[in-house]
């Protein structure tokens, strides 16, 4: 029991450590530690939730027997839809939770610039009326 316990936390970390970095050096903006860390543990969560059903599915179902082949690879594109789900949830929360509660968005030096005419939506800015002209999205 304390090894399982020990096993789930482990996991834990090392998932939120893995969903932190890519929400903090794959898109081309500046954005707070403080917020990649409360998105990742939430992306986490879910992911460790998730990845806990799956198994418990597979080990209580008799997939095998029913369906063959067939049942398993149904099971792995189910765990490939929810895990691809989830990682974008998670990104769209940490973008949210930094524009609206903490150190805000801000576009790179690099950024390749979209203008209002491409966009299908107007930026987060527009929408709730907060500035993010500054690193730290206050005036």
């Amino acid at each position: 029991m304390v090894a399982h316990a020990l096993d789930l936390l482990v996991s834990f970390v090392l998932i939120s450590a893995l969903f932190a970095m890519v929400y903090k050096f794959l898109p081309d903006v500046r954005i707070g530690w403080r917020d990649v860390w409360i998105g990742a543990a939430l992306t986490s969560l879910l992911f460790t939730i998730g990845k806990f059903l799956i198994g418990l599915y597979l080990g209580q179902s008799a997939v095998s027997s029913t369906y063959g082949a067939a049942g398993s690879v149904i099971a792995v594109l189910l765990w490939v839809y929810y895990s691809s789900l989830i990682f974008f949830l998670g990104a769209e929360f940490t973008q949210v939770y930094a524009s609206q509660y903490g150190s805000g968005v801000v576009p790179s030096e690099n950024a390749e610039p979209l203008s209002n005419r491409k966009r299908q939506t107007p930026p987060p800015e527009s929408r709730t009326g907060k500035s993010i002209s500054s690193p730290t999205g206050k005036e």
